[in-house]
This record gives structure tokens, sequence and C-alpha cells, in this order.
């Protein structure tokens, strides 16, 4: 009888542990999910900038801007792993198969407090996500828009400097050459 209460006592201390260690890696999953908040808060100020700079033609300010997105994308990437990495410990410490990973199961094995935590990181990386999804959207429409303008002004440009025939092989004057010309090259 003695023997199964040291068995007994055993296996508690194993579930006190594993609840401790647990408890350590939600909690350090917690502090990467908010550190990641803070990185994507960071790009989504960076996107909002950039189409300022964008507007203003700020090229020094934007690829400055630039830099510190891709600053922000690198460290996203790298916490990225690390919550990849501790989640997966906490599955294999719970013993489920990676292929059954996913954020709803994770939820369902942390505490009251975990759980709330966890969900609204989960709310706020979502928002993030999306809103910086829109602002690189818009200010890819701002450039493309910006690149027609330079292409048209560059053609337009190009038609003053070297001018198309205005004639027909007829000696008829073209109706549709809308261009202007340079008249006087003297100034």
């Amino acid at each position: 009888m003695l023997a199964l209460d040291l068995d007994f006592s055993e296996v508690i201390l194993q579930d006190v542990e594993m609840n401790n260690e647990l408890k350590s890696l939600y909690n350090s999953l917690l502090d990467v999910l908010k550190n990641e908040i803070d990185v994507y808060r960071e790009l989504h100020k960076l996107f909002l900038n950039e189409k300022v700079f964008l507007v203003k033609s700020s090229m020094d300010e934007l690829c400055k801007n630039s830099s510190k997105k891709e600053t922000c994308v690198l460290k996203a990437k790298m916490l990225e792993e690390v919550r990849t990495n501790l989640a997966e410990k906490i599955f294999k410490l719970l013993d489920i198969d990676k292929k059954d990973m996913n954020f709803s199961k994770l939820l369902s094995y942390g505490d009251d407090a975990q759980r709330q935590e966890l969900t609204e990181c989960q709310l706020s990386l979502r928002f993030l996500l999306a809103e910086i999804n829109k602002l690189n959207k818009r200010n890819k429409l701002l450039l493309d828009s910006s690149l027609i303008y330079v292409q048209k002004s560059i053609d337009f440009i190009n038609q003053l400097i070297c001018p198309s025939s205005s004639y027909l092989s007829t000696g008829k004057l073209k109706s549709n050459n809308m261009n202007g010309k340079i008249v006087c090259w003297e100034g």
C-alpha cells in the first residue's frame, strides 16, 4: 500500500510540474503575441506614413520608411517562428499531433485568463493585419496611378521632341494627331 501511495504522489507531482510548464509556455506565447501586436502596430503606422510620403513625392522619406517596414517585417517573421515553436511545445506537452495544431485547440487547453488574453491577441492581430492589407492595397493603387501619370508625361514629352508625321502618304493632313509640337527651339 505504501508503494501505491508513492506512485500516486509521483503522478500528482508530474501533473503539477506539467501544469507549471504548460502555464509558463502559455505565458511565453502571450508575451510573443503581444510583441507581434506591437510590431504590427508599428508596421500599420509606417503604411500610413507611406501614403503621406507618396503624395508628397518625398523620396528620401519614402526610402527611410521602406527600410523601417523591412525591419518590422523581419521582426514579425522572427516572432512568428518563436510563436510557432512555442505552440509546438505546448501541443507536444499535451500529446497532440502536429496535424491537429490550430488556435482553437490551443485555446481549449488554456485556463480562463489565458483563453481571454489569447482571444484578445487573436482579435488584435486579425484587425491589424486586415488594416495593413487595406493600406497596402491603397498605397499600391497610388503608386500605380503615379506610374501611369509619369509614363503619360514621358510619352507627351517624347511626342513634342520627336513628333510623328502629321501627313498621310497621300499628302493629306492626319486628323487624329492631337499632340502638340515645339514650334521654336530657340528661346
